[in-house]
């Protein structure tokens, strides 16, 4: 009985070497994959990383300036920095994609409508007075403020061009299903108003205008990765509660 016990123990000790070498060959596939996805969002993580060092270096040479509301100036460039941060830290950290949009035209959009704003930081600075100045700086602060809630919340999910990464239906995706895009073009509104315009308006228009095929685009993917995408999106708003 000896030689089968052997020949047994033989084929076991076989099936775990496969066993320990298919996990192995998966970690490897996941850690190519997420390498490959961290090397595709780079550019996007220098731009962020370099939009949030910006913002701290203003906000450390305004310090002790004593200039008129320095306080509200410090608090927007605060949660400006944070955002852009938060976002950097996001691509770090996400999930692998279950499903991606193909073609131009879905990446366009994404990218249009995250950083079309950034566009304001080459306009000459306005400077709004009175119950406008107040208006701009709770949309500004309060939009980027509750954009960096809804990051924190979706986590691991973030992404900017239209991916399915994981489906998020609570907090404040019980209430709208983009909140992140709600929140962001509040605080362009504001935010516009502290440059010149007519052309702060139009990069407030133009980015407003992308986000609908950009949400088009998001939402075919998502119905497509997750079979209950779309009974959530049927008894939830798109973006303003009751309205839309």
């Amino acid at each position: 009985m000896q030689p089968h016990a052997r020949a047994g123990t033989g084929l076991l000790a076989e099936a775990g070497c496969r066993t320990v070498a298919g996990a192995e060959s998966r970690v490897t596939m996941v850690s190519r994959a997420k390498l490959y996805d961290l090397l595709c969002a780079s550019p996007m993580i220098a731009l962020l990383a370099l939009v949030a060092l910006g913002f701290v270096l203003k906000i450390r040479a305004e310090i002790g300036t004593g200039a008129p509301g320095l306080v509200a100036d410090i608090a927007a460039k605060t949660v400006f920095a944070l955002f852009a941060a938060i976002q950097v830290v996001l691509f770090c950290v996400r999930e692998l994609p279950v499903v991606k949009a193909q073609g131009w035209a879905p990446r366009a959009a994404a990218l249009v409508g995250a950083n079309t704003a950034l566009l304001l930081l080459l306009l000459p600075m306005a400077h709004p007075e009175g119950a406008l100045s107040v208006i701009s700086a709770i949309c500004a602060v309060g939009g980027t403020a509750a954009g960096c809630f809804v990051l924190l919340w979706l986590g691991r999910g973030f992404s900017i061009l239209p991916q399915a990464r994981k489906f998020v239906v609570s907090g404040p995706y019980r209430v709208v299903r983009h909140p992140l895009y709600l929140a962001e073009l509040i605080a362009l509104f504001g935010a516009m108003w502290q440059y010149r315009q007519p052309w702060s308006f139009a990069i407030f228009a133009l980015t407003t205008a992308a986000q609908f095929p950009r949400m088009d685009f998001e939402e075919a993917i998502l119905a497509d990765a997750y079979p209950g995408y779309r009974a959530y999106a049927i008894r939830t708003a798109r973006l303003f509660p009751g309205l839309y």
